[in-house]
């Protein structure tokens, strides 16, 4: 599964890009080749240099080796410098052709994918630099390979002693690999293990850190109850760690006594051979030389491996997300004039649940119409916005716009006919520019419709101009309250050439001051649009034109505030209860 899955990374770069990955493999090759060669040139240099000192062969031989053994020696020095250069090549490459596609799969992502637990990881894990990922296990691929054929050619200079010397150094070195790798294994296995742990005790260290949070404790005198389970929280990760990399050691020390032991027997052997003159000084050099690069790339083929088994978990992360399922993209079709809405006994639930949130509900909202959704907590009003926003499909039943089924409409006509301040709503650190002409990018450089839109949205401070950057990202950024944020959230919202704007909690931010002000400003707002607002203070309900009172994932009623409150059902009972606290 592992060599299968690093031989996928390794194709997966080679379709993006084949000039630069082909030549950095050819660059591997010839380094991994040069190493042993090196080590046999010295060999034939020594041997033939011992025969001119002797007299008993001429100087060509010794000019020839010597010019091998400083060619290899010349592009040796040089491999960082191209291994960098071929690095940044297929790094370029990747960002130019592998990353496109995964921001392009981002894109036509279904919704869902964002709030299922399940897919939280492989969602993480693609959008932080994957392309970076995909070439560290391309790289460790090739460097495993690379570190292969030394150890192969290496063990050739050994079968000059005798074919069974070369066999015994190759099978000690399986072991000595499995050893080192088994040592990396198990602390690996601590690490990913530790991660929750390590999320908590991040956690409660940041509560220690932090500003709000330090403020707080201070006040309450808990700063010494998140301290004490701060440090004993540490103190149970660093015991299994330290109890884990003992038992991890144990491996590698047998890795090491197998190595010392070779080590002994290798120099007492070749010693008495050479005194022995059964080989060469030139072989004898080769041999106690090659020792210490045969030992280091198996340490290195050891680490390697165990990086590479990491990094291949990528592999399932890019299989999985590749698979995801995607929003319908239909395209074309002209805006909807004086659009209709009709839910037609529409039930739904969200995936992985068994809770039904809607259970056949049934309503119209007319062309320009001004609608309040109200009800209890979880009775399913924010799951029609986002049913309606085509962020989730229903299970059953039918969404119309103009008759049309909401699924046969195309992202142009969608976005023609709502545009959304959702409760939680997004704080760009960009420009308040780009904050606000998100809402239409094509008025991005119109100055008077954006501040038209801020007003529109009760932006009331001058002093920060279009073109200032919000938020902490940037020198100079200005951070926003959370009620001005949201308002200019809502100017976002004004500034879309939609025919309803839909509004999560508007007020959730505001002041009460600010809200009233809000509402009558939304009145004139709304007077050529439609809406759909969401708000648990049922007195912004009064400037609706239509209530919706929903529970149990059905409309229990539906009216105007006065009929509704002359019928004296579920409506009434919460706007009394809710106008109780302020009489």
């Amino acid at each position: 599964m592992f060599l299968k899955q690093a031989y996928k990374a390794v194709a997966i770069v080679l379709k993006f890009a084949p000039a630069e990955a082909s030549l950095k493999i050819a660059q591997r090759v010839l380094m991994a080749t040069l190493t042993p060669l090196a080590i046999y040139f010295t060999q034939r240099l020594i041997d033939a240099s011992v025969l001119y000192i002797g007299g008993n062969a001429g100087g060509q031989a010794v000019v020839l080796w010597c010019g091998l053994l400083l060619f290899t020696m010349f592009f040796r020095t040089t491999d960082s410098f191209f291994d960098g250069i071929t690095g940044i090549s297929v790094s370029r490459k990747l960002n130019a052709k592998f990353t496109p596609v995964i921001v392009e799969k981002f894109r036509k992502l279904d919704y869902a994918n964002f709030e299922d637990k399940d897919t939280q990881d492989t969602i993480k894990r693609m959008s932080n630099e994957p392309q970076r990922f995909l070439q560290g296990t391309y790289t460790s691929a090739l460097a495993c390979t690379s570190l292969f054929v030394v150890i192969v050619i290496s063990s050739l200079i050994f079968a000059q002693v005798s074919v069974w010397f070369m066999l015994g150094f190759i099978l000690l070195i399986f072991p000595m690999v499995w050893f080192d790798f088994k040592s990396q294994s198990i602390s690996h296995k601590l690490w990913y293990e530790q991660s929750s742990e390590e999320r908590r005790l991040d956690y409660l260290g940041g509560l220690l850190s932090g500003k709000e949070p330090a403020l707080e404790l201070k006040i309450f005198g808990a700063s010494g109850y998140i301290s004490d389970k701060w440090r004993k929280k540490s103190e149970t990760v660093l015991n299994e760690r330290l109890k884990t990399a003992i038992y991890a050691q144990r491996f590698a020390f047998a890795s090491t006594l197998l190595f010392k032991a070779w080590t002994v027997f290798l120099v007492i052997y070749l010693v008495n051979a050479v005194i022995a003159q059964n080989i060469s000084i030139g072989l004898f050099t080769a041999l106690i030389t090659s020792i210490a690069t045969v030992i280091h790339a198996t340490e290195n083929l050891s680490r390697l491996l165990q990086y590479a088994k990491r990094a291949t978990l990528l592999i399932d992360h890019y299989d999985i997300f590749l698979k995801m399922g995607e929003m319908p993209e239909n395209s074309g079709g002209e805006n909807l004039a004086s659009p209709r809405i009709a839910f037609e006994n529409v039930t739904f639930r969200y995936p992985k649940t068994d809770r039904t949130i809607l259970n056949g509900i049934s309503f119209e909202i007319g062309a320009g119409e001004r609608v309040s959704l109200v009800g209890e907590n979880g009775a399913g009003k924010s799951t029609v916005i986002k049913l309606l926003c085509r962020l989730y499909r229903p299970d059953s039943g039918r969404i119309l716009i103009n008759g049309i089924d909401i699924n046969d409409l195309s992202n142009k006509q969608l976005c023609g006919v709502f545009s959304v301040v959702f409760q939680d709503f997004c704080n760009y650190s960009l420009t308040l520019r780009e904050n606000v002409a998100f809402g239409d990018l094509s008025k991005m450089d119109c100055n008077e419709e954006l501040e038209s839109a801020l007003k529109q949205g009760l932006w009331v401070n001058d002093d920060i101009g279009l073109d200032t950057p919000l938020g902490k990202l940037e020198e100079g950024g200005v951070d926003l309250s959370g009620g001005q944020w949201q308002r200019v959230a809502i100017a976002r919202a004004c500034l879309a050439p939609s025919a309803f704007v839909i509004l999560d909690e508007p007020a959730a931010s505001l002041d009460p001051v600010a809200e009233s002000e809000m509402y009558k400003s939304f009145s004139e707002v709304l007077r050529s649009r439609g809406c759909i607002m969401i708000s648990h203070r049922l007195a912004s309900a009064k400037m609706a034109d239509k209530i919706i009172v929903i529970g149990e994932g059905v409309v229990k009623e539906q009216g105007s505030h006065t009929q509704l409150m002359e019928n004296g059902g579920l409506y009434a009972e919460m706007f009394s209860a809710q106008s109780a606290w302020y009489v």
